[in-house]
């Protein structure tokens, strides 16, 4: 059934157009506009907000590839070759398709700005929940994702949000506890790293060709390795090294916005490249997921202190 609807989809999709709608809103969770909500929070405004969107997304990241890699189920074209998926979509398409990352993420984003504001800022919840909605959907529409695969991530993605607001809270300001929770923290991702590098993975060939290269999908545990100790060792390091205050003037936090996406920039048009040429596919992948996160929780609030350290002086 799941399949059909796919189908009935992709009719609509060759018959009455939409492609081009529903890969801009697919491509949302890729967009600069949510890296800069959480890290605009973070370094100008609340930077509890942050932490927790920044969490939700990275980790919800790790559990996304733990699961992907886990169970293994194919794309859904791999099922019935009668479905075509968009050809744009495919491009940046991982192994496996359960449960959907670019759903994940936009939960953790849109999901965990309205999850956190929802006590303040209650209508907020529309607007973030329709993203929601809107990039699950297009994951369907485009025929990269079965209905399970989309309403699994927003279903887990939404427990986190609450498991977050419960690690948190525990957690408050007791150094002790946010020891715990950074030493937690690395073992479970470590865990995942072993389990998704080591385990077995299907070889089932199609057409003569092999569905999926384990050597490919191992991948992915260096993606999962590089979100998770972005977040883990960034947060800490923010925490004993800088613990940067928000209590700023206007041009502050213009400046820290500057600062910032200047440096994210650098990342993307710069580093990515000569990482691409350089590094080994394993390596490029990490680097790729770590750095962006990392900077914005250390390497970026570290800089920024700096500057506005050198200037009051």
């Amino acid at each position: 059934m799941d399949l059909d609807y796919l189908i009935f989809l992709q009719e609509i999709r060759n018959d009455w157009g939409g492609e081009g709608f529903f890969t801009f809103i697919s491509n949302i969770p890729k967009s600069s506009l949510s890296a800069a909500i959480p890290a605009i929070l973070f370094w100008c405004f609340n930077k509890q907000a942050g932490i927790f969107i920044l969490f939700n997304a990275t980790c919800g990241r790790v559990i996304n590839v733990l699961i992907k890699g886990t169970f293994c189920v194919y794309r859904p074209w791999i099922k019935d070759a009668g479905l075509i998926p968009s050809a744009e979509a495919l491009k940046e398409a991982s192994e496996y398709s359960f449960p959907s990352g670019h759903t994940q993420f936009t939960t953790a984003v849109y999901g965990g700005l309205a999850f956190f504001y929802r006590k303040v800022l209650p209508l907020l919840i529309i607007p973030c929940g329709l993203i929601v909605f809107l990039v699950a959907f297009s994951r369907n529409f485009l025929g990269m994702h079965t209905p399970q695969d989309v309403i699994v991530a927003i279903a887990y993605s939404i427990g986190l949000l609450f498991v977050a607001e419960k690690i948190f809270a525990w957690i408050g300001k007791d150094k002790e506890r946010q020891v715990l929770f950074f030493l937690g923290g690395l073992i479970f991702c470590l865990v995942v790293f072993l389990w998704l590098y080591f385990k077995p993975y299907p070889e089932e060939f199609l057409n003569g060709k092999i569905i999926v290269d384990p050597l490919k999908a191992r991948v992915d545990a260096f993606d999962a390795l590089g979100f998770g100790l972005a977040f883990f060792l960034g947060w800490f390091f923010e925490q004993r090294f800088i613990n940067f205050s928000i209590k700023i003037s206007f041009k502050d936090r213009l400046w820290r916005i500057i600062i910032g996406f200047a440096i994210l920039g650098v990342i993307a048009v710069v580093i990515y490249p000569i990482m691409k040429v350089l590094f080994s596919v394993e390596a490029y992948e990490f680097f790729k997921a770590f750095l962006p996160f990392f900077s914005i929780l250390f390497i970026i609030p570290l800089i920024f202190t700096k500057v506005e350290k050198r200037f009051r002086r």
